[in-house]
């Protein structure tokens, strides 16, 4: 490949998005979004959680003595259907592994063991969020009628055992983020933007007006058409999907697994895209094709999630980037988001190689 001719093509695909500003105006739009993503934690920081509220809270008991009791009689009604209380050794057993639904908090209730004979609780509260702030409402009415319960029990001349508690706070691992989800979803917004949707309406737009086919006719060779549409693009994506996550999520610029899982997420839109504009003729058939095919994709993951099908979602580079992304976002990267992160590398080289052999045969052509 030539630079001077990739230089003057990529020149040229800049100048056709500068006069045609519908991309550029996408682009302000979704750095928008990702602003009001900030101002939200702002909100959440002030004590107003906007994102990681808590739908539900458990009070896990291993003992329902009058403690509980009292907190069972005294739920204010508008939290009434947001708490739930359960007895873990009758629900679960002694062993059990205890879970939560994505969104729910816990306060757990349990014994500790006490050497010198004094009755010990230790009090230990789960919450899905980094601040805790999601948790805060039911922490409150916890102690407060915690509190009330002692003085009574204080004011009874036959309560005469003291109790020792013991307090611990924790957050849930394994869920799913709220914030981390909604810049996950405009990441990948901003590479199926550049990627998947307009490279091939562009690319068909210059067929039908004849640009193509000046390009076939100049001294450019089908491969460095093709490496110039395979350098600006993803690298326009990836630019603006960087721009986002830097915006909600400063931090995650400096981790290396966000940079190889957005390379491979763009490499794979991409090739999609780019196979796509190969096969259709004209720009309305090249918009319909990328809404089709992110369509069924939608629909084939739905599908498999709903019949509990595990391994046909994996061919799907779609059910890799969210995964992966939202890993990076909430700085939960564990063992299995590799795998991931290899997959949709294979995925991506398998797109590339079907983009780049259709493209050859047929692409080019006018």
């Amino acid at each position: 490949m030539r630079w001077r001719i990739l230089h003057t093509l990529l020149v040229k695909e800049l100048q056709r998005h500068l006069a045609q500003r519908g991309g550029i105006v996408l682009a302000l739009m979704l750095v928008a979004a990702s602003l009001l993503m900030t101002l939200f934690q702002a909100d959440a920081a002030s004590g107003t959680p906007m994102l990681g509220a808590v739908e539900k809270c458990y009070i896990d008991v291993w003992d329902h003595d009058a403690w509980v009791q009292h907190l069972r009689d005294h739920v204010p009604a508008d939290m009434a259907k947001r708490i739930r209380f359960r007895h873990i050794r009758r629900q679960f057993g002694p062993d059990a592994t205890i879970t939560y639904p994505q969104g729910a908090g816990a306060i757990q209730m349990r014994p500790a063991p006490s050497a010198d004979g004094t009755p010990r609780v230790k009090i230990w509260l789960w919450h899905p969020d980094e601040t805790g702030s999601g948790l805060a409402p039911f922490e409150a009415w916890f102690w407060r009628e915690s509190a009330r319960y002692f003085q009574k029990q204080a004011a009874d001349s036959s309560a005469t055992n003291a109790l020792h508690v013991e307090v611990e706070r924790s957050q849930l691992r394994g869920g799913v983020d709220a914030k981390a989800s909604i810049v996950s979803a405009l990441v990948l917004f901003a590479l199926f933007l550049s990627c998947v949707y307009l490279m091939p309406s562009l690319m068909c737009e210059e067929r039908e007006r004849g640009i193509l086919l000046a390009q076939a006719l100049s001294p450019a060779s089908p491969l460095e058409i093709l490496g110039a549409k395979l350098l600006f693009y993803p690298a326009a994506g990836i630019a603006l999907a960087a721009t986002l996550a830097g915006i909600a999520r400063p931090a995650v610029l400096a981790q290396p697994f966000f940079w190889l899982a957005l390379t491979a997420s763009a490499c794979g839109a991409v090739g999609i895209g780019l196979t796509i504009a190969s096969l259709a003729r004209t720009q309305r058939a090249a918009s319909m094709g990328a809404l089709c095919y992110m369509f069924m994709v939608a629909l084939f993951l739905f599908i498999c999630q709903q019949g509990k099908i595990g391994i046909l979602p994996n061919l799907a580079l779609e059910y890799h980037g969210p995964r992966m992304l939202h890993a990076a976002l909430s700085g939960d990267v564990l063992w299995f988001h590799w795998i991931n992160l290899a997959a949709a590398g294979l995925l991506a080289v398998c797109w590339l190689t079907l983009a780049t052999f259709v493209f050859c045969k047929r692409g080019w052509q006018t």
